[in-house]
């Protein structure tokens, strides 16, 4: 049996086949991190590649444990649903919950609020962050390893700003919803959404090399000496690979961006996930119903609960991808085969000084262009004039997925 199908309903991937594409990608592509690969609960492939830590002359394995960044909106999300769920036992009732306010769940009362809770807290949902649709404006500061910010000092950097939007009328990725989920979720369980997640998450599950610091950075992590297995995060641009200048604050990423994980142990949430084992089987699929169209010309590409559904020639791919300074990442699953890869990695292009001012540059000229793939477009070619070979360095650096190798 592979999961709920049998054997004979779907197409059995070896292990040979999976080793051979890695390494066909491994050709064009740098690998500095860990891939694995399962079908249904079979672990059929799981290597690391490359240096988790320079300092140390430590290689990368499939037990190094990377910052996985917006990987975590989906524990996030599980997180609320399981909670809501224990409080509103029927689908009904639970949807209610999730449509209803900010300000119902963080009330003005709230410390949070410093007695100046904004107006948009009384039009904002739990769906609408949940799905990027809430219009709330991001916070306006700059990373700083040194400078340590409370959940007061993060909100009041945006919570003065009007909404960008209407709820529920657009989509943008917004970090501010999920700071303010992890918020929630504090206030609801009566815990820390790190502690939330350990206990009724990661004990259960197994996932023993999975966790989210709430405090210090990879830097003061790894200068603990506590965390041998964490590896450091670096940039490439047009150099060899220096590490990361500044870290994100654990703090500060949280809900939106915060946990430390392996590839085995995502591996393992993917396989309790869609097979219904940590939530009800009517609220995963509430979870992973396809919420909003995240680009208005592409019918194929869905925004869920903390999730992406995409829709491709060999079926369904749920998957989110993460990037933070020093680390990218990405999860995915295909429900047709049960197909599902992690893929993590502790550099980030896009962190480099030349990137983001080539970016900033390009962005601040191409604003007033609506749609999605001319934007990138053209956003390419300005930072392809700004840095010279960038695109190709991109197109090296790019993370293997699911369909270049099943």
């Amino acid at each position: 049996m592979i999961g709920s199908l049998k054997a004979t309903e779907i197409s059995i991937i070896s292990t040979e086949t999976i080793t051979d594409k890695i390494q066909q990608f491994q050709q064009s592509h740098v690998l500095n991190g860990a891939i694995a690969v399962a079908q249904g609960n079979s672990n059929i492939y799981a290597s690391g590649f490359g240096i988790a830590d320079h300092t140390n002359n430590q290689p990368c394995t499939k037990d190094t444990q990377f910052f996985i960044a917006s990987i975590t909106k989906q524990f996030t999300a599980a997180a609320l649903l399981h909670i809501l769920w224990h409080q509103n036992p029927s689908i009904k009732s639970l949807k209610k919950a999730l449509h209803k306010s900010l300000a119902y769940y963080l009330p003005a009362s709230d410390p949070l609020w410093e007695g100046s809770m904004p107006q948009w807290a009384n039009e904002v949902t739990l769906h609408h962050m949940l799905t990027h649709t809430s219009g709330l404006p991001a916070p306006n500061f700059q990373p700083n390893e040194t400078i340590t910010l409370s959940p007061v000092e993060v909100v009041n950097a945006f919570k003065s700003k009007p909404l960008l939007f209407t709820p529920g009328t657009n989509y943008q990725y917004c970090y501010s919803g999920y700071f303010l989920l992890s918020e929630i979720i504090a206030r609801l369980a009566g815990k820390s959404l790190s502690c939330y997640l350990r206990d009724h998450f990661f004990i259960p599950l197994g996932m023993e090399n999975t966790f989210m610091p709430e405090n210090g950075t990879c830097r003061t992590m790894k200068a603990s000496g506590n965390y041998p297995n964490v590896a450091r995060g670096y940039t490439y641009i047009k150099q060899p690979l220096v590490e990361t200048k500044i870290y994100a604050r654990n703090a500060l990423l949280c809900g939106a961006g915060g946990m430390v994980s392996t590839v085995s142990d995502l591996l393992l949430w993917n396989q309790h996930l869609h097979n219904n084992q940590v939530l009800p089987a009517e609220v995963t699929a509430l979870m992973l119903a396809e919420h909003v169209q995240i680009d208005p010309d592409d019918q194929s590409t869905y925004y869920c609960y903390g999730i992406q559904k995409i829709k491709t020639q060999k079926g369904a791919v749920f998957k989110h991808d993460g990037s933070v300074a020093g680390f990218i990442s990405t999860l995915q699953y295909r429900p047709c085969d049960q197909v599902s890869l992690a893929t993590l990695a502790n550099y980030n292009i896009y962190h480099s000084d030349e990137f983001k001012q080539a970016c900033n540059e390009g962005s601040a000229t191409l604003y007033h262009i609506k749609n999605q793939e001319l934007y990138k477009k053209l956003l390419d070619e300005a930072i392809e004039k700004r840095v010279p070979g960038f695109l190709d360095i991109r197109k090296r650096h790019e993370l293997i997925q699911l369909k270049d190798i099943a």
